[in-house]
C-alpha cells in the first residue's frame, strides 16, 4: 500500500462533471524508482466488476493483490490486501456515518503456507477520521497490542483546503514522542488517474496532480505531468534532491 498511497471518499477539488465528459478508469500503472545506481520497477494491473466502475481487484508485481467488497449500498465494505511473499493478508474494514467514512479498523490475518488461507484473525487497530463538510481535516490512528490488552494512539494527521475544496497541507504528529512532519503542496486543475474511481482517503493520493511540494526537511522537489488527451495524466516524473527519481506511467480504458 505505500507504494500507491493509493485512495476513498474526500476526492479533494474533484471537477464538476459534465454531461459529455469522457470517463478514464486505470487499467495500468507502472513505477520506475531511481535511487542512485539502482533502479527498480512496480507495475499494477486493475481489473473491475463487469459492467461496472467498481475495483475488483488490483494485482502487483511485487506479489500483492488488493481485493475490493462492497456492501448493499455500494460503498467499499473491506479491502484486502493479499502479500503472498510473506504470507499475510491485510485488511481494512470500513464503518460509515452516511456516505462519509467514519472509522477504518484495522485486521491482520496469516496465511496458510500452502493453501494462502488465513489461519488467524488478529485486530492490530484503527484509523477514525473528523470531517468539514466532505473534506477530511484530521485522521487520528490507535494501534492494539498483540496480545489486545493496550491501545495506543501512534499517528495523527491534519489536513487544510482552500475554498475549492484542493488540499493546501497535510502536519503529520507521532504523539509519543511529539514529532511532526508539515508538507504544503500546490496543484494544477486537471484529473487526477484515480478522478472516476471510488477509492479509500490517503492524503494527497487523491486530489489534482501534484506541482510543487515542500517539506520542513530542505528537500528540492520537482515535478512535471504529461496528459492524455482526455487530460488524465499519462507519465508523472518526480525527483527529490539529487539521487531519487520516480517515473509512473498509466493507461486507461475510456468512455
Amino acid at each position: 500500500m505505500a507504494v500507491l498511497a493509493l485512495f476513498l471518499f474526500a476526492l479533494a477539488c474533484e471537477p464538476a462533471r459534465e454531461e459529455v465528459e469522457t470517463i478514464c478508469l486505470p487499467v495500468n500503472m507502472s513505477i520506475t524508482l531511481i535511487q542512485g545506481t539502482q533502479t527498480s520497477k512496480i507495475i499494477a494491473d486493475f481489473h473491475y466488476l463487469p459492467e461496472t466502475e467498481q475495483l475488483d481487484h488490483i494485482t502487483w508485481s511485487n506479489h500483492q493483490t488488493h481485493y475490493f467488497e462492497y456492501d448493499v449500498s455500494d460503498r467499499i465494505r473491506v479491502v484486502r490486501a493479499m502479500k503472498v511473499d510473506v504470507k499475510v493478508q491485510e485488511e481494512r474494514w470500513f464503518v460509515y456515518d452516511g456516505l462519509l467514512v467514519e472509522r477504518i479498523d484495522l485486521v491482520k490475518r496469516n496465511l496458510d503456507y500452502t493453501y494462502l488461507e488465513p489461519i488467524d484473525s488478529i485486530y492490530t487497530g484503527y484509523v477514525e477520521y473528523e470531517y468539514e463538510g466532505e473534506n477530511i481535516i484530521e485522521e487520528s490512528e490507535y494501534e492494539i497490542s498483540a496480545g489486545g490488552y493496550r491501545e495506543e494512539y501512534v499517528r495523527n494527521v491534519t489536513y487544510e483546503y482552500d475554498s475549492r475544496g484542493n488540499l493546501l497541507s497535510c502536519t503529520e504528529m507521532d504523539p509519543r514522542s511529539g514529532e511532526t512532519n508539515h508538507k504544503t503542496m500546490t496543484y494544477d486543475q486537471s484529473k487526477h488517474p484515480y478522478f472516476a474511481l471510488q477509492y479509500y482517503f490517503n492524503g494527497e493520493s487523491f486530489v489534482n496532480n501534484m506541482l510543487s511540494r515542500s517539506e520542513e526537511e530542505d528537500f528540492d522537489y520537482t515535478y512535471e505531468l504529461l496528459l492524455n488527451d482526455h487530460e488524465y495524466p499519462e507519465t508523472i516524473y518526480e525527483k527529490l534532491g539529487s539521487s531519487y527519481t520516480r517515473i509512473i506511467n498509466y493507461s486507461y480504458q475510456c468512455q
